[in-house]
Parts: structure tokens; C-alpha cells; sequence
């Protein structure tokens, strides 16, 4: 598991963030990964897909790519410029998938794999938010809790007949991944940020196990982003733990 931190340098208007990653209780290994860059209010999330532990390189290699993107020189460039920040993250999306299906190609024993993705850069109190699968991002604002990003799944996709499917057979079937040629274009959202808004990342790990309204409530009352990912995984792993769980919480 990835999941690291740095805490060089914070911007004056940097987010207080916290993620933390758990096998759950059935997987036998973590794939998932995640990735805080606090000096860049740079969050990000990744859930594997694959076996035989190529599901963990692609998650792995998805959130590297996207952290080595983001250098100090290219952020300088596209700071304050929300078109450049937009090109920036679907790019950067771009690079991951060619580096996945690059290792995939050379290698047999991670033919197949991929990875969901999801990205949030904060800059002047707005976040950029750019994925693809069914990773999610929330904000929770006074009370409320709304999703940001719409699954890119069987189940979400309204293109895609769904009479003869059950509904957790929808679920678990992805439509836009890292490691496969993108049908769409990453989604992307620009969202303005109110001081003490959280903003939510995770896989579906804990969205699949804990209802919206009780995410609400956990995030209204934990006193940090550190309790808030504690008590999201907890109550994951209590209804059941059935996927791998990640939960990465900003405060702006």
C-alpha cells in the first residue's frame, strides 16, 4: 500500500487531511492505495482490479504517476487557471493509463490489470475533482452530504440495458478504468469550497458497506479528518468489510 503523506511545506490555504486504507475483513490482501501531497492540496485515491496481486501494482503505479505529474514547476503553470488545471488532471489520467497498460503489455502475469481512480486538487478554494470507475468523491457541507461523481459502472450507466442483470452483478462491472482504452473522457468537476466543507474520496470498499446517511453523520460529528476515516472504516468493517476500504477526508 502506497499511503503516504508529506508535510514539507503546507500552502497558507492548505486543507487538513487525513486517509487511511484497510483489507477489509474477507479480502486477503489490500489493493488499494491513496496519496496526500499537502504542500499541493493534492489528494488521491486508487482501487485495484486484477489478480494475483496485479490489481495492487496498478493502483500502486496509477497514484505514482499522478504524484510525479503534479511536479512543483507544473503546478506553478497552471495555478489560478482552472482550464489548465482541467487538462492538467485528464492528462495526468492520460499518463496513468499508458504506464498501466505499458507494464501489462510486457508482463503476462499482470495482463488484465487496472484500477479506478479518483483525484482532488484544491486551488483558491476550489476543488478539481477528475476520476474514473467507482472510486467517489462527497462534500459534506452544513449537515449534508451530496456525491460528487456518478459511477462509471453497468449499474450507473443509463446507456447500457440492464433487464437480465441483478444489481450487484451491475455493480462490480466497471466501464471506465485505468488500464483499459478509456470509452469517455475522465469525468471532471470544479467545485467552490466554503470554509469547513469536507470533501470525501474512497472507494467503493466503504460506499458499498455504510449508507450515505450514516457517512453524514460520522462526518458531521468526528472532531477531525483522522476520527472521520477512523469511524468510516470502522463502520465498514462492522457491516461486513466485504472489499477493500479507503477513506480520505479533506477540511477546508
Amino acid at each position: 500500500m502506497l499511503g503516504f503523506f508529506k508535510k514539507i511545506f503546507r500552502p497558507k490555504d492548505a486543507a487538513s487531511c487525513f486517509g487511511r486504507t484497510d483489507a477489509g475483513m474477507v479480502r486477503p490482501n489490500n489493493e488499494d492505495n491513496f496519496s496526500i501531497i499537502l504542500e499541493k492540496n493534492l489528494f488521491i485515491v486508487a482501487d485495484g482490479m486484477g489478480g494475483h496481486k496485479a490489481g495492487e501494482v496498478a493502483s500502486r503505479v496509477a497514484v505514482e504517476t499522478l504524484v510525479d505529474f503534479f511536479s512543483d514547476e507544473s503546478l506553478q503553470q497552471i495555478q489560478g487557471n482552472p482550464l489548465a488545471i482541467q487538462h492538467a488532471l485528464i492528462s495526468s489520467f492520460h499518463q496513468a493509463n499508458r504506464k498501466v497498460m505499458e507494464m501489462a503489455s510486457e508482463d503476462a502475469a499482470m495482463q488484465g490489470m487496472g484500477c479506478t481512480l479518483i483525484a482532488c486538487f484544491i486551488d483558491e478554494k476550489i476543488a478539481y475533482v477528475c476520476h474514473v470507475g467507482d472510486v467517489r468523491a462527497y462534500l459534506f457541507e452544513m449537515g449534508r452530504l451530496d456525491q460528487i461523481t456518478c459511477d462509471h459502472s453497468l449499474m450507473a450507466d443509463q446507456t447500457v440495458a440492464l433487464q437480465n442483470m441483478t444489481a450487484g452483478a451491475g455493480r462490480n462491472v466497471v466501464t471506465r478504468s485505468i488500464g483499459f482504452p478509456f470509452p469517455q473522457e475522465p469525468e471532471f468537476h470544479r467545485l467552490p469550497l466554503r470554509p469547513g466543507n469536507k470533501i470525501l474520496l474512497c472507494s467503493d470498499g466503504l460506499w458499498s458497506m455504510v449508507a450515505d446517511g450514516e457517512i453524514c453523520s460520522i462526518l458531521e460529528k468526528a472532531t477531525g479528518p483522522k476520527e472521520a476515516c477512523d469511524n468510516l472504516i470502522h463502520q465498514a468493517n462492522q457491516a461486513g468489510g466485504e472489499d477493500n476500504i479507503t477513506a480520505v477526508v479533506a477540511v477546508v
